[in-house]
């Protein structure tokens, strides 16, 4: 089993500008150290670490905890799009063998549509040339420009992250429902079972609110192109490790076999093209 979509930081309050008042237990050093005995309890072999700094050097951060720990499958980094040098950039991080893509913060931009905005599209659009893969971090606001976005580079890969963020708390499905079922329909993007628990009511959560959501990605995307992911140690402010990696584990265990091994390891290393043992 593959972890699609954890987090690694040396925690200082000046780089992690996102971590409010509410976000105590995450103001802490979470290092490989933590992360292996958790991995292990549950039975992942390997993860996937994404930026969580929108920083040039969180990128090499993350490629060098790699390089130190094998069952790093992957990095996903940060990219500024605005970055005149933006090219040379990806060419020199490309040669790492760990880098499998990159990713924005787009569900933080004060436009919705910055997702299909020149800049953003014309960055992503040089990742193709290295075949690195693009994670969209999005809200439902922001998903009708990030399909116009995927509509206009056909051939890249994209990845979904937290299955776009829907409103599990309140128990809301529209508009989220639709779009992520539009999105779906193009062939080249994937989605994480990811980030749910963080969107539900923290304190109060039940693997069954879960489960609405992960029916209606099973029925857009099909197991293939789904993929398991705890967001580890952010899902620690609704809950522990092992009980959100089991939450989306029990909402699988009606499927087959197969399918169970697309979302648990298959769908993650096609997406990220990590090589099979």
């Amino acid at each position: 089993m593959i972890d699609a979509h954890q987090h690694f930081w040396d925690y200082n309050d000046h780089d992690y500008v996102w971590m409010d008042e509410t976000m105590a237990v995450l103001k802490q050093n979470h290092g490989p150290d933590r992360f292996v005995p958790l991995m292990d309890d549950i039975g992942v072999q390997g993860s996937i670490a994404v930026q969580a700094r929108q920083m040039n050097r969180e990128t090499s951060y993350l490629l060098d905890l790699a390089s130190r720990n094998q069952w790093i499958l992957g990095v996903v980094g940060w990219l500024d799009c605005t970055a005149t040098d933006l090219e040379k950039q990806i060419e020199r991080l490309a040669v790492h063998p760990a880098l499998k893509g990159f990713r924005e913060l787009i569900h933080d931009m004060p436009d919705t549509d910055y997702a299909d905005s020149p800049a953003h599209r014309n960055a992503v659009k040089l990742l193709g040339t290295y075949d690195l893969s693009y994670d969209l971090l999005l809200k439902p606001p922001y998903l009708p420009a990030a399909i116009r976005l995927v509509d206009s580079l056909p051939d890249q890969r994209f990845i979904v992250d937290h299955i776009a963020k829907p409103a599990i708390a309140s128990g809301e499905m529209e508009p989220w429902r639709g779009l992520i079922t539009e999105i779906a329909r193009r062939p080249n993007v994937y989605c994480k079972l990811s980030g749910m628990v963080t969107e539900a009511d923290w304190s109060g959560w039940k693997p069954a609110d879960l489960h609405p959501y992960i029916d209606i990605c099973l029925q857009a995307f099909g197991a293939s192109r789904l993929m398991i992911g705890s967001d580890w140690p952010v899902c620690t402010l609704a809950g522990a490790y092992q009980d959100v990696m089991r939450a989306t584990l029990e909402s699988l265990a009606r499927l087959s076999e197969s399918e169970r091994a697309w979302i648990t390891e298959g769908t993650c290393r096609a997406a990220y093209r990590i090589d099979c043992d």
